[in-house]
């Protein structure tokens, strides 16, 4: 039988490992087997050798040579995209609002089955990432247009759909809720002393983050808070995963910056409290893995997390509580109160347990399938 041909559209992807690209890499494993699946990505510096190693067919498109919030957009080039498009029977854009996206949407706009995932609210991250919020204004009416252009727009809540309705967007809407993958991500205590005994922090308290070091993820206040805590509690150590412009912000005494990593999960059991300050977010892909490894969680209340995050599976901070004094407090009542966060740990997994990954996998697949 002839596999159904699947194009994936990303403005983003590796080196980069944002949630965007973490979702396309669980998406890829599980449906692979099913569909004939290119990428139409841009060519970023080390991309080769990973897409190499996940034995993934990819089409390149140049990048332009200036950055946009450390951001390094898609140079689209006509032909090629017309040729991608022109190879597939679906095309699955994962950054609609972004040049390549933009431009696959148009180019395949009457011709392809169009299917996109708003992973997130385009003219609300945008803004904020350039330090610009007044474009918002600006940029909702063209995100609208784009959006509108799209058969099905897949999203992970109720929540976005109604966003993006509410912006005028007219196109139909599926939900397809997102979460870790649990044969990945998950407790395991035989590691768990493995990896702090290499980490030198057997006897230390550690705070936890892992993903993207961009703006948004508020990075600053996590160290400038690590650092007050420390002098409170001094067998405590930072532990941060992952990479991006932020980076730099990870200087002090018991800060443990890794880079990118390509086995999280181990270093995520190392943990005793993950703190996830972001100030914009959708579905929070990190936080969902942090906490299907069962650590406690002290986290903001941005996009989507109230819906897996509350008082009884965690310690939420409301945008208007993102200060050091605060969130020093937080992960202190999680330092003097193992067991219940312990229990409040097991909640969160619980509920988010429920969002299993082969059920995504065979959403997208019925979509795909249509």
């Amino acid at each position: 039988m002839v596999r159904k041909k699947i194009l994936f559209v990303s403005d983003t992807f590796y080196p980069r490992v944002d949630g965007i690209v973490r979702f396309m890499g669980e998406t890829y494993k599980y449906l692979n087997s099913d569909f004939d699946i290119k990428f139409l990505v841009p060519k970023l510096d080390g991309v080769e050798k990973i897409v190499r190693d996940k034995k993934m067919k990819v089409i390149y498109s140049p990048t332009f040579n200036f950055t946009i919030a450390e951001f390094k957009p898609s140079r689209p080039v006509r032909k090629t995209i017309r040729d991608a498009v022109d190879w597939a029977d679906v095309v699955f854009v994962n950054t609609p609002g972004g040049t390549l996206g933009a431009s696959s949407v148009y180019a395949a706009q009457g011709k392809k089955r169009l299917i996109g995932y708003a992973h997130t609210i385009d003219w609300e991250l945008f803004p904020f990432a350039i330090g610009r919020k007044s474009v918002a204004r600006l940029l909702k009416p063209i995100f609208r247009r784009i959006y509108s252009n799209l058969d099905i727009i897949l999203a992970p809540d109720k929540m976005i759909v109604d966003s993006y309705k509410k912006a005028g967007v007219k196109s139909e809407f599926k939900i397809v809720p997102l979460n870790a993958d649990q044969n990945r991500f998950k407790e395991n205590l035989f590691d768990r002393l493995i990896i702090r005994k290499d980490l030198g922090v057997s006897g230390n308290f550690v705070i936890g983050f892992h993903g993207r070091l961009s703006k948004e993820k508020n990075v600053k206040l996590l160290v400038d808070s690590f650092k007050v805590f420390r002098k409170k509690r001094p067998k405590s150590v930072l532990l941060v995963l992952g990479d991006g412009p932020e980076r730099d912000k990870l200087d002090g005494e018991g800060i443990i910056s890794t880079g990118f990593v390509s086995d999280p999960e181990k270093y995520l059991r190392a943990m005793d409290v993950y703190v996830f300050l972001s100030k914009t977010e959708t579905s929070a892909l990190s936080l969902m893995e942090a906490i299907s490894s069962g650590v406690p969680v002290v986290t903001s209340d941005a996009g989507l997390i109230p819906t897996y995050v509350n008082s009884r599976t965690g310690i939420v901070l409301k945008k208007s509580q993102l200060k050091r004094e605060l969130v020093v407090r937080a992960i202190d009542m999680v330092y003097k109160s193992p067991v219940k966060s312990k229990l409040k740990s097991v909640g969160a997994k619980l509920f988010t347990d429920s969002r299993n990954w082969e059920d995504i996998a065979n959403d997208l697949k019925r979509t795909f399938e249509d």
